[in-house]
């Protein structure tokens, strides 16, 4: 118990005797400021209180206000980057039917309930909610598609790239018999 009395007395005349020091400033020909507790040619002290203090201006309401809460419904999130891509046919594929059927296969991803917009030859086909376009009647050739990803609302929120796959057709000049 005397040894922490000793010691806490101890300390105490360490702080006093830190903050009785003297502090130098000087100004070099530059005019730079230099602060030091070692005295130089041209130093003047400088005479620091026991305490340094700082006043805070205070807050009027309507600020401390809008500092203590934050809105939820201003505060922007973060937009999320959907990427569509086709599944099938595969770019540049060649697919081979007679009555033009063809299966079209798209994904999203992250995953997220919406609207999927086949666009056929630069002209748009069908708009559902599912990934997978059946279609019938597609003439022989090449044919461009895309798949837009849109919301509920009918905003495209993501597009597949461009791609190009092949119909044939048995030819109606061949006679099998």
């Amino acid at each position: 118990m005397i040894v922490r009395i000793f010691y806490t007395f101890c300390l105490l005349l360490l702080c006093l005797g830190v903050s009785a020091q003297v502090v130098y400033k000087t100004v070099k020909t530059d005019g730079s400021v230099v602060y030091s507790d070692v005295r130089s040619d041209g130093a003047v002290a400088v005479n620091l209180s026991s305490m340094n203090t700082v006043v805070v201006p205070a807050l009027n309401n309507a600020t401390s206000q809008k500092i203590g809460r934050i809105n939820p419904a201003k505060t922007p999130r973060p937009e999320v980057q959907y990427i569509v891509s086709i599944r099938s046919p595969d770019a540049e594929q060649t697919l081979r039917d007679n009555s033009g059927a063809v299966m079209i296969d798209a994904e999203v991803l992250p995953k997220r309930s919406g609207k999927y917009q086949l666009i056929i030859d630069n002209q748009v086909v069908k708009t559902q909610s599912n990934r997978k376009f059946q279609l019938e009647n597609i003439n022989r050739g090449a044919h461009t598609i895309q798949v837009n990803f849109l919301d509920n609302s009918g905003k495209i929120l993501a597009s597949s790239k461009p791609q190009t796959f092949y119909l044939q057709k048995a030819s109606a000049l061949i006679n099998v018999n």
